[in-house]
């Protein structure tokens, strides 16, 4: 090997050794200058057969190696070779080797730095040979190593920034887009570091470059799994609106925390993100890839979400399976109850609920889901029971009484129908339907005593109620209560006059006491408030003329003509008055209107004779008037006159009145 002792590295000419001066000798003669010549020429070219020979054995003719000591290190470079170096390396020039073993005429030197401060102990910092550089972009340092100024080989190293270098620049920028990049360039160093990985994925998700943070955290996670990576990765899908990637992450994020907070986000965003049928399609397809801790929680979500679509069948199945699977829930009795309720399985929902209320004894309302059960399924004494039981536990459970009446209408139970009604009466003591229900089981049952305080408080609560008066009259007659009965019928004449019954009901008891004034002071006042009665006028012509007061019987006459003006008796009873008072133009007036309706009509042809003499006799007949003429219902109209009006005949005032008398009673016997 070449020794390093006198070997002028990095020198700037060729390595010179120091000589002596000689004295001066006398030079030689002839025959001695050809001696020394043939001296000379034999050295001569014994030298050169010396140097051929020993080339490449003493004297170096090609490189081997240039050794250096690279951050304290040996390091061999052979010819041609280069290597990555980074500038915090140390880096010393310590030899060179050759293929011969004189090292006289070597040196190296460099295009690029300075070949002397590499020569010193421990080294140079690779930096400081480089002053004021980055190093963003490599830097190439070459060395060439001169044999009597001809290269015989050379060597150079790489100078570039590695990873933490990257990093240093990235975690010192405030720029985010430089923090990226540099962040991009340490990744390239060292692909598999995983802080680097975590802070560019953490910067893609800041400026929502989410497919470049997903693939780093997919990256990071394939090498062990941590919660805050696949937390990351749940906001990125999130983010993406991808919610098959979110919930298999959610999957995965329960299975490694077994976190109830990750499961309840995870149902959460399940019903928000998925149609109910599609979060229950999913939750059955996966109820096997949840932790068992919420296994039991899954099947209570799934049964709910069929619940929602009425699915009572997937319903009824997850609720069975949430029971088996430990939950203790009396919740998931009542929800498995209930929906087999709807599924139309009846006899199974009983048994449902009633394992339901072995936990819950006071729920009544479910108490009372089961009796409407026991009804549907025809268990009427079995559905009595409990509303019985219901009653017995609360007297105040209104609706178990109404079931109770319901279910007694349904047995015909009149008895067990009447006793509910009197138990609703004592909780609502005035309501009519209550009131007016037991007061005809009652009557149907002949207990009118007991119908009547019922039916009274009823007339007095709604005295204008047609309906209850009726039934308080019905009871009144049963019970031979005359004044009590004829109280009633005037109370409901007054509320229903248009019931002619009631109206000749009263109408006869007045008659029978002989009562007219009284007749007349109540049927007058019905007539006040109903003028269009045509049975009231007809009561008060009757007791009109029973007092004699013939103007008053004028009067009702009129309003039973102006009611039913083709009725000829009323025209024909209100003539005869009229003639009684002397009023002959009257009279005629209305045998006239008769005589138009029936111009065949006899006795009015007869009265309107007799009508038009006592008018001549008492000058108040108009000259030239000619007697009445009635249409024909077949033919055209023509005078008709009465066969009586050829030949008049004198009649003594007295007869004609006492044969007008005799029609009046007549008429009014009609």
């Amino acid at each position: 090997m070449n020794s390093r002792r006198g070997y002028p590295y990095g020198s700037a000419g060729p390595f010179y050794s120091g000589r002596r001066e000689r004295e001066k000798k006398p030079r030689p003669s002839g025959h001695g200058r050809a001696i020394l010549l043939s001296v000379v020429v034999v050295a001569l070219l014994g030298a050169g057969l010396f140097f051929y020979i020993a080339r490449g054995k003493i004297f170096p003719t090609k490189l081997i190696a240039v050794s250096f000591q690279h951050n304290g290190q040996e390091m061999l470079l052979l010819p041609g070779s280069q290597v990555v170096v980074n500038p915090r390396d140390t880096l010393q020039l310590t030899a060179v080797k050759t293929n011969g073993w004189l090292s006289w005429g070597i040196r190296v030197v460099s295009p690029d730095v300075e070949v002397r401060p590499l020569m010193t102990s421990p080294g140079e910092v690779i930096r400081d040979l480089f002053p004021g550089e980055s190093f963003e972009k490599p830097k190439t340092m070459a060395f060439t190593v001169l044999l009597w100024n001809q290269p015989i080989g050379n060597v150079s190293f790489l100078v570039q920034l590695d990873y933490k270098d990257w990093l240093n620049k990235a975690n010192a920028t405030p720029d985010l887009d430089l923090r990226i990049e540099y962040l991009q360039k340490a990744l390239q160093d060292n692909p598999s570091n995983i802080l680097i990985k975590t802070q560019l994925a953490g910067l893609y998700f800041d400026i929502k470059h989410y497919r470049e943070a997903e693939k780093l955290y997919k990256e990071i996670n394939q090498s062990g799994q941590s919660k805050d990576i696949t937390e990351k990765l749940l906001l990125i899908y999130q983010a993406m609106n991808k919610p098959d990637q979110a919930l298999q992450t959610y999957l995965a994020l329960m299975r490694m925390t077994g976190d109830q907070q990750t499961f309840a986000d995870f149902l959460a965003y399940l019903r928000r993100e998925k149609s109910t049928g599609k979060a229950q399609m999913y939750l059955e397809r996966h109820v096997r890839d949840i932790p068992a801790a919420f296994r039991s929680q899954v099947l209570v979500e799934i049964a709910e979400l069929a619940s929602a679509r009425k699915d009572w069948k997937g319903a009824a199945w997850a609720w069975q399976s949430a029971e088996r699977a430990g939950v203790r829930n009396s919740n998931v009795q009542y929800n498995l109850a209930v929906t087999l309720m709807q599924a139309g399985k009846t006899d199974a929902a009983v048994q449902a609920f009633q394992k339901y209320l072995q936990s819950n004894p006071n729920d009544m309302k479910t108490w009372a889901l089961v009796a409407n059960l026991c009804v549907k399924e025809g268990k009427l004494a079995k559905a009595e029971s409990i509303y019985r039981s219901m009653v017995q536990k609360n007297p105040r459970n209104k609706q178990a009484l109404i079931s109770l009446v319901a279910l007694a209408q349904k047995t015909n139970d009149q008895a067990g129908e009447i006793n509910a009604y009197e138990k609703l009466l004592r909780l609502d003591p005035n309501n009519r339907e209550y009131l007016f229900n037991v007061s005809m089981l009652y009557i149907g049952q002949g207990k009118y005593n007991k119908a009547l305080p019922h039916l009274k408080l009823l007339a007095s609560m709604a005295p204008q109620n047609v309906q209850y008066l009726k039934q308080l009259l019905v009871v009144d007659q049963k019970l031979n209560d005359a004044k009590g009965a004829n109280r009633v019928r005037l109370q409901l004449a007054s509320v229903n006059p248009g019931d002619t019954a009631n109206l000749d009901a009263i109408y006869s008891s007045f008659a029978q006491k002989k009562d007219y004034k009284g007749m007349q002071a109540f049927f007058s006042g019905i007539a006040a408030r109903n003028p269009n009665l045509v049975n009231v006028h007809k009561y008060l012509l009757a007791a009109d003329t029973k007092l004699g007061n013939k103007k008053a019987a004028l009067y009702e006459l009129g309003q039973l003509i102006r009611l039913q003006p083709r009725n000829i008796e009323y025209r024909r009873l209100a003539a005869y008055l009229y003639e009684q008072e002397g009023n002959y133009a009257a009279a005629s007036t209305q045998l006239q209107a008769i005589l138009k309706m029936d111009f065949k009509d006899k006795q009015a042809q007869q009265d309107y004779e007799r009508v038009k003499l006592e008018q001549l006799e008492h000058g108040t007949l108009k000259v030239g008037r000619k007697p009445p003429a009635a249409k024909s219902a077949k033919a055209k109209a023509r005078i008709v006159r009465p066969k009586t009006a050829a030949k008049p005949q004198k009649r003594s005032s007295k007869n004609s009145k006492s044969r007008a008398e005799s029609r009046h009673r007549a008429v009014s016997n009609k």
